[in-house]
């Protein structure tokens, strides 16, 4: 009898302790093929902050359309340490709040979007990018957020720009401004149920000692809606976008391109809040904060040229141009030839008054151009001659 007893209890820790085993590989994955898409637009001084995320090996990941539009520049965080500059734009469907973008991803292990439609009661996780500025500001480096939520069952509603009759998927958990374009993956199996839309926020009226009214506040009912998996399917499907087939296998951790994983997130974060700040007229805050991450990342990988370089730029940003030429010294002693850092270089020794030193930059960033540019046209010719043989 003790001998039966042990055993069922065994099996129960063990079976337990495969299960949270299976759910942590759930919430790693859902959090690594999960991005941070940013929109920025200089003519408006706009900034668009959202989530997406992979449904193909090949780069192919898709989001919400009011994530891209109105911005005149993409940049996509993929892992939080690696960025992507103008991604390749493959659709975009205003109506639905559908888009696709791809980028030469060097690692993705992409998510599964459910084949049917998911029952209400379902638990289900929200991986994005909310109130990413709020973390920012805070020194935090970047990072996605899961957050529990549950299905509530399937609405009808209406398409944004026609108003068709579409069907949502309701959700209650409390999820923020940049969910959107993220994922509802389910925590059992791991596929995506949905993908976030929006969120239902309301008006609390704030009263004093008397009774009356001096004020509303903005709250979150903790309602939100999510474009059903299958009805992705069928668009991505109508738009010949339909994910390559690939095997299944259990989730591996991504590798890292560098000994310093932690360096390239700092630097990501660096790169981030720096872009942010030059669209915001220059927000000197920010460009602090872009400092102390770039700080990190340069000690932590010395070697890196970009870092220190990029470092130059955040003080040049705010006119610290003494702080500037040392960080441009140590970029030039790791790239030497490189003639854009020489141009930046030459800039900051001209404002911090070293006039001989400037000039010396400039025309070693010059011969270095024409020296690119003569090394092109040889490369070039070689390459007529070849085709015409």
């Amino acid at each position: 009898m003790y001998q039966v007893l042990i055993a069922a209890f065994l099996f129960l820790i063990v079976t337990e302790s495969a299960h949270a085993g299976q759910r942590q590989d759930i919430f790693r994955h859902a959090k690594a093929a999960t991005v941070l898409i940013v929109g920025t637009d200089d003519s408006t001084h706009s900034i668009s902050l959202g989530s997406g995320f992979f449904i193909d090996a090949s780069g192919l990941l898709v989001t919400n359309a009011h994530v891209l539009e109105e911005s005149s520049r993409l940049y996509v965080y993929v892992l939080d340490r690696e960025i992507y500059a103008a991604p390749e734009v493959v659709a975009v469907d205003s109506d639905v709040d559908l888009a696709v973008l791809r980028v030469p991803n060097t690692w993705a292990d992409p998510l599964t979007l459910a084949a049917d439609p998911t029952p209400e009661g379902t638990e289900v996780i929200a991986v994005g990018y909310p109130r990413i500025t709020d973390i920012l500001n805070m020194g935090f480096t970047l990072h996605a957020t899961s957050i529990p939520a549950m299905v509530s069952g399937l609405v009808q509603g209406q398409s944004r720009t026609n108003g068709r009759a579409i069907d949502f998927i309701q959700t209650t958990g409390l999820l923020n401004f940049g969910n959107s374009g993220g994922p509802l993956v389910q925590s059992d199996s791991g596929e995506v149920a949905a993908m976030v839309v929006t969120t239902v926020p309301y008006l609390e009226r704030a009263k004093d000692s008397q009774g009356v009214a001096i004020g509303s506040v903005m709250m979150k009912s903790g309602i939100s809606y999510s474009i059903p998996a299958p009805a992705i399917r069928q668009w991505l499907a109508a738009n010949h976008l339909s994910p390559s087939p690939f095997p299944r296998a259990p989730f591996q951790p991504p590798p890292s391109n560098s000994a310093k994983p932690e360096a390239d997130r700092a630097f990501a974060t660096g790169y981030l809040l720096q872009t942010m700040a030059m669209v915001l007229h220059t927000d000197a805050d920010l460009l602090k904060l872009a400092i102390r991450h770039y700080g990190v990342a340069a000690e932590l990988r010395p070697e890196a040229p970009w870092i220190v370089r990029n470092l130059g730029l955040a003080y040049s940003a705010l006119e610290q141009w003494d702080k500037a030429v040392q960080a441009y010294s140590k970029a030039m002693a790791l790239a030497p030839d490189d003639a854009e850092l020489l141009a930046d270089a030459a800039v900051a020794q001209q404002r911090s008054g070293l006039a001989d030193e400037a000039a010396t930059l400039s025309q070693a960033a010059l011969s270095s151009t024409r020296l690119k540019s003569a090394v092109s046209a040889e490369m070039a010719g070689r390459l007529n001659a070849d085709s015409a043989k």
